[in-house]
């Protein structure tokens, strides 16, 4: 005895485009484990974060990213901030002493070294504003330093160092290398 199967036109091409797709479809599976390896994908990503970094319960960074990237491989360890980013920072009095923007910014963790790129503004408790395209932030040292073009602008008065300069993080003592500018100078008079 022989059976029919009546299958319905639609389905039958249905059914065999089903199968066709399945057998064409190879991935390699090298090409696979590489998407999905742990060392190639963040340990931990956010948007629109603002971190706390604080010492014996006292507030001494607030960091401020539209996007959040830790990465946690064998040989290097760093956070990244590929959008950017925002930094506050507090005295011991809990008082702003400055603040970091710029458009990228990467932390690496065991040498606590901060570097920010593109558009950097740096403005110090007092108002002193610095610009530039490179800035690399010791937080062990407590020192900033670049080694590109940098303006600083205090009150009326503009210091441009056209090899970068090395500072306190506060701003305090920069010394630059080329420097230009105009400063003013109080003439005193003679007695």
């Amino acid at each position: 005895m022989i059976v029919f199967l009546r299958i319905p036109y639609i389905k039958s091409i249905t059914i065999l485009g089903g199968i066709v797709m399945l057998l064409a479809c190879k991935n390699d599976l090298q090409d696979v484990n590489k998407l999905v390896q742990p060392e190639r994908r963040p340990e931990m990503t956010g948007d629109n974060l603002e971190m706390i970094y604080s010492d014996s319960a006292k507030i001494k960074y607030r960091v401020l990213t539209p996007e959040y990237l830790k990465i946690n491989k064998e040989k290097e360890k760093y956070e990244e901030f590929p959008q950017g980013i925002y930094v506050i920072s507090y005295d011991k009095d809990g008082e702003m002493a400055g603040s970091i923007r710029s458009k990228y910014a990467k932390k690496l963790e065991e040498e606590m070294l901060w570097e920010a790129r593109n558009e950097v503004i740096v403005i110090n408790a007092e108002g002193k504003k610095l610009e530039t395209e490179l800035l690399y932030w010791d937080m062990k040292k407590e020192q900033i330093y670049s080694d590109r073009y940098v303006r600083l602008t205090s009150g009326g008065q503009i210091i441009e160092g056209n090899n970068g300069f090395v500072s306190d993080q506060n701003l305090e003592h920069p010394v630059f290398l080329s420097i230009t500018g105009n400063i003013e100078v109080e003439k005193k008079q003679p007695q």
